[in-house]
Order: structure tokens, then sequence, then C-alpha cells
């Protein structure tokens, strides 16, 4: 595989006006003379060519036009062999790392060398925008690593409050092994939250057996969306926070739906989990899939038609 160098000069410096290298099967490059100092770089892929041209190559430097569809294949693999340049997209935001290790948003008419390093100065926009970018990915990062510390430390509480035991275990070829059991949780000494934090669920379940799902969900934030008396019965829709979920932004809670009630017999406040709302799949409410995804509509009386397999909630009628 030649580099773009290579190309540019066996173009520029050649009675030759194009040429062709294949990728693979589906993405080829055709490289085509425009003036005796400048190559444009088409992507065609299986379907098309593209109008415009992904790279366009100088003498000492080359231009990015825009972000090409296999950036380490078209960038990455023809620039020179020293060169330690990358593409990527970094929690959606397409940014460059070049060969002197320092890093920039992409943008249209981006010029770099092709030894990988940035062709400055960049604009001022692009420059501030790249400071904040790295400055976001920073702060994500730190916020994923106090998350794996708090999940760190439950695993740890989990385990000094275990005990365990060995049991001999036959296979059928008679021949036995020892297997360590989870024998008792001491889950007093567990705090209510670490129910977010354990990432085992089998773990998670001794907590919620032990303080029950009511009392856990009435100690996080939550939000009235809806309420309404039904024959004499309080409901309320609720969204709650719940904490230690979101992985992709561990600043940000993920929500969940509930039907909060009243049990009438022993006036004990009940939760039942319903689908959140979801504008797209309710406008999709003949299909079933569609149904089993969302509630129709963010009111009571939609979280109850969802719980009774329904599109309209209808109030019970006595039977006498």
């Amino acid at each position: 595989m030649c580099t773009f160098k290579q190309h540019y000069n066996g173009l520029t410096r050649k009675k030759k006006y194009a040429a062709r290298e294949t990728i693979f099967s589906t993405l080829s490059l055709i490289f085509v003379k425009i003036t005796t100092s400048r190559v444009n770089v088409y992507e065609m892929t299986y379907w098309r060519l593209k109008n415009d041209p992904v790279v366009s190559l100088y003498d000492n430097h080359l231009k990015l036009h825009y972000w090409p569809t296999s950036g380490y294949y078209v960038i990455k693999r023809h620039l020179s062999s020293i060169a330690k340049f990358s593409l990527n997209c970094i929690h959606g935001l397409n940014l460059v790392t070049f060969s002197d290790g320092s890093k920039s948003v992409f943008f249209k008419g981006m010029k770099i060398t092709y030894r990988g390093r940035p062709v400055l100065p960049y604009p001022r926009k692009y420059v501030q925008e790249t400071k904040a970018v790295l400055q976001e990915i920073r702060e994500r990062k730190n916020a994923l690593q106090r998350l794996y510390y708090h999940r760190n430390k439950a695993a740890e509480r989990f385990e000094a409050a275990s005990t365990y035991r060995e049991e001999e275990i036959w296979n059928r070829f008679g021949k036995s092994r020892i297997k360590t059991i989870l024998d008792h949780v001491d889950v007093s000494k567990l705090p209510m939250d670490d129910v977010f934090k354990l990432q085992n669920v089998s773990h998670r379940k001794y907590i919620i057996d032990y303080y029950g799902m009511d009392t856990i969900l009435a100690g996080l934030e939550s939000t009235v969306i809806d309420s309404a008396t039904i024959r004499g019965n309080p409901y309320e829709l609720i969204e709650v926070d719940i904490p230690f979920s979101n992985w992709r932004d561990p600043e940000v809670n993920q929500k969940g739906t509930y039907l909060r009630m009243v049990n009438p017999s022993t006036s004990e406040i009940h939760f039942e989990g319903v689908p959140n709302y979801n504008k797209y799949f309710a406008s999709d409410s003949d299909r079933q899939w569609a149904r089993d995804n969302t509630i129709l509509s963010p009111t009571v009386r939609a979280a109850l038609a969802w719980r009774d397999n329904e599109t309209r909630y209808a109030i019970p009628i006595k039977l006498t």
C-alpha cells in the first residue's frame, strides 16, 4: 500500500492523471490530479463515487474535507509509517490525535503534514472548542473513576458481610472437587443504597429482600408526573432518579417511572414499575412491541392500562 506522499509524487511527477487503490471490497480511493501541485482523493464505495474529495494532497501537507468513512484505512494507513496519527470518535465527538501528542476537534479544511503533525495555527474557534471537549472528556473520566470506586467499595462491604462454606461436588466420572458456596449475608451491615452499586444481581437481591423495594424507592429523589384519585384510592405516577445507573454519563442519573399507590387494606405505600413514556413508541401503539416498551401517555390512567395490558384504562366494575 502506497502512502499519500507516494501517490502525490507518482501523479505530479509523471504523465499520469488518476490512480486507484482498493482498501477492501466495498471501499476504494480514487486519486485525481487537479493541477501540478494538487491531487484530490475521492472515496468510492460499493454503491457510488462520492462527489466531494475526502482529502486534497499538496507538496508538504494534506487537507481533510470531511470525516472519512473509515478513518483508519483512509487516513492513518496512508501517512508515513512513523506517523502516530489517529481519528477517533469519543463520546460522539470526532477527535484527531496528532503524532506529536496534541489533539484537536475535527473541522473541514484541517491541514496535516505527511508525518501526522498539525499545520498550525488553527482557527481560534476550533482551539477553544478543543479545550472544551478535552475538559468534558476529563470530567467524564473522573466521573467514571468515582463510579468504579463506589462499586468496588460496595463489593468489598458485601464480601465483609458474607460467610462461605465449602461443599464437595461430585461429577459423573466419580471425581470430586471442593466448591465454595455463599452461606449467609449479614445485610444489616450493608447500607441500603448499595443495591444500586453492586453489579452482581444475586448480591443485590439480598438487599432488596431485606429492606423491601418499596422502602428503597421511597428514599430516592422523585418527581410527580401525574396524580389521580380513582374510586377513592389515590395514585401518583412518579419519575425516580436511579443513582449509579448510567455508566455512559455517571453524572446524570437514569430515570425510572413508577406507579405509587396506597394499599386500602393496610394503608401501606406500594410502588409498581411501568415503562418510561416514549413519544415515538406511543405513536406506534398498534404494534404490541411498542405497547410493551412505553406507556401511551404520561398519566396515571395510561400506567394502569399498561398494567392491565390494555390501551385504555377501564375502572373495574363490582359484579353482584
